[in-house]
């Protein structure tokens, strides 16, 4: 009998989860919380929350950024708010205010045992949900309605009614001459959606007088473009105005303050190299401001401020800085370039190519002069041309067979791992309200890594720590690549394995043991390994389950197939490994039947 004979495992980087078991056999098909990185999978690190007060609504956009003395500030949009961190993450509210002023004398209507207020404000523009604040009010029917509040219902055009907590002690009229309101921005949608009812889609469908059971009309949620400029940082959402907030003010800091001279129906909004701010406005608009100034947008002889209409897409998504003097901008069906040229255009605006438009404005990234980004079919990227992004197939149908398509799409988004050159996307499930899985795709190995995490946004500063910071549907901020575990918890991991020929000539084989290969080992894995006869069988011919612990060099293993399948995981505290090329040792026993 022959000594047995070492053979490497060592599958290529990369798992493949939209193959047969004969064309994925020998690959990596499954596995949560790892990645790879030089070729080999590695478990993911850990993370750390570093806020102390969650956001109100989920964070579904956020920026990190520099002060001129290089104080560290995120910035964080919700569908109800702007929050601003400090250096200590300290968490300050600064949604923009949409109105503020003196209500008329006595603006306030109590009810005898009842917490509901009515309020007189001629003309107020409130929705249900809208934030309000009042001071300088007196006591009216036994409370003094000074705070922060929710309208509950808006009577007319010129009342509306708010909780105020607890019950007045009698009906009343009062409030006095001098209540100060500020009325934040309206509030937006969380979660997309369909709009159905009366009146929806065209006349003649379905019968008079019924709600439409189904619509081609999508509200959208409310997603912040942030970006800044110089140290202060600028915010936009959809559909809204462009706003600015500098973090080198005194604290308490002040609410951001709206842009009055740039547009007011901005999609989407970010900041070049050279000092442009751009706003994606409806219809297909691309205007922006005079260079290095961005209150001054209306076009003249004395500035470069400037405004055009793409025409490939229904609505414009976002933009991205591609490098000095170039940008992208996409459309839901289109991807551009926008590029510096100083003429008196300022800007020259070129299709790249169509039906990659960019699924929501958070799902994009550029690195060093590349851009990638993830379409509603497909992910894709420009380096020179369009085209989709390496080695995809291994997962495209896997992600968007599972993407909710229907309500969450606008919740799509990438983060950028600088430390791994890596790129993380997230997408909703069927069902989901928020991204609970992600695809890595490592630019390094061009390859992809699924997994299950609940993450809203993401990013990261440029200089010095450039570890991610994400933010999940807690509304809470986490520092990844913290640690091998999750805030304190242990963070479960899992790879699966293909069955692997023992041989090129598939002879049948014995193996006696296999030997480990793990560089930085920390906690227990527990190995499962299975033979099989051929690929496709529908149960292997042996399996059997080990604890492999630190310092563990051998699985004294002994079975008999053609092929070899693993699968490893691990749910300890602090657990962490890296695949080295670990062997299996195998005798041939015959030719092929």
């Amino acid at each position: 009998m022959p000594d047995p004979i070492p053979v490497p495992i060592a599958p290529p980087p990369g798992v493949v989860k939209t193959e047969t078991g004969k064309v994925a056999a020998g690959r990596w098909i499954d596995g949560d919380k790892i990645h790879f990185v030089r070729g080999l999978p590695q478990k993911l690190g850990g993370w750390t929350k570093q806020t102390t007060a969650a956001t109100l609504g989920q964070p579904r956009a956020s920026h990190a950024w520099r002060d001129n003395a290089s104080n560290q500030f995120l910035a964080v949009g919700t569908y109800r708010k702007l929050y601003a961190y400090d250096s200590s993450f300290g968490q300050n509210d600064i949604t923009p205010f949409r109105a503020t002023g003196t209500l008329g004398n006595n603006p306030f209507t109590t009810t005898n045992g009842s917490s509901i207020v009515a309020v007189a404000h001629n003309g107020h523009g409130l929705n249900p949900g809208d934030t309000i604040i009042f001071s300088g009010a007196t006591a009216v029917g036994g409370i003094t309605p000074n705070g922060t509040f929710t309208v509950l219902t808006v009577t007319d055009a010129n009342n509306y009614k708010f909780d105020f907590g607890s019950n007045a002690s009698s009906g009343a009229t009062g409030g006095g001459a001098a209540v100060a309101f500020s009325y934040e921005i309206p509030v937006g949608t969380e979660l997309g959606a369909y709009g159905l009812g009366w009146g929806v889609g065209s006349w003649g469908i379905n019968q008079w007088g019924n709600a439409r059971g189904s619509s081609t009309i999508f509200i959208e949620p409310r997603v912040w473009s942030l970006d800044h400029f110089g140290q202060i940082l600028l915010a936009s959402y959809n559909g809204g105005a462009i706003y600015s907030f500098d973090p080198t003010a005194s604290q308490p800091w002040p609410r951001a303050g709206i842009v009055t001279q740039a547009p007011a129906d901005c999609r989407a909004m970010f900041v070049t190299a050279e000092r442009f701010v751009v706003a994606l406005r409806a219809g297909m608009v691309i205007a922006w401001c005079t260079q290095g100034d961005y209150t001054v947008w209306t076009p003249s002889a004395a500035n470069t401020a400037n405004s055009r209409t793409l025409t490939v897409g229904t609505k414009l998504v976002a933009g991205r800085v591609l490098g000095p003097f170039v940008s992208l901008i996409w459309s839901d069906a289109a991807a551009y370039v926008m590029q510096w040229t100083g003429n008196k255009y300022v800007h020259d605006t070129r299709l790249l190519a169509t039906e990659c438009g960019l699924i929501a404005p958070g799902a994009a990234v550029t690195v060093n002069g590349v851009a990638y980004w993830m379409g509603a079919d497909n992910f894709f990227t420009y380096d020179g041309s369009v085209h989709p992004i390496a080695n995809v197939e291994d997962v495209r149908k896997f992600v968007f067979d599972g993407l909710d398509k229907t309500r969450a799409p606008y919740q799509c988004h990438a983060v950028y791992d600088p430390k791994y050159n890596e790129i993380y996307f997230y997408y909703t499930v069927a069902g989901g309200a928020n991204p609970t899985n992600y695809v890595i795709y490592a630019i390094n190995d061009g390859c992809w890594t699924p997994g299950a995490l609940t993450r809203c946004s993401g990013t990261h500063f440029q200089q010095g720590d450039t570890r991610p910071y994400q933010c999940d549907a807690d509304g809470n901020i986490y520092l990844h690549n913290n640690g091998n575990d999750a805030n304190g918890a242990a963070l479960p991991w899992s790879l699966t394995l293909a069955p692997y020929a023992l041989n090129k000539s598939l002879e049948l084989c014995e193996i006696d043991g296999m030997e480990t290969d793990f560089k930085d080992q920390a906690g227990t894995i527990t190995f499962t390994l299975a033979t099989y006869d051929r690929l496709g069988d529908p149960a292997p011919q042996d399996s059997e389950t080990e604890t492999v612990s630190p310092g563990d060099q051998l699985i004294d293993w002994r079975s008999s197939g053609r092929y070899l399948s693993l699968s490893m995981s691990s749910s300890d505290l602090g657990s962490y490994f890296r695949w080295g090329v670990p062997q299996a040792y195998v005798k041939p026993l015959g030719e092929r039947r």
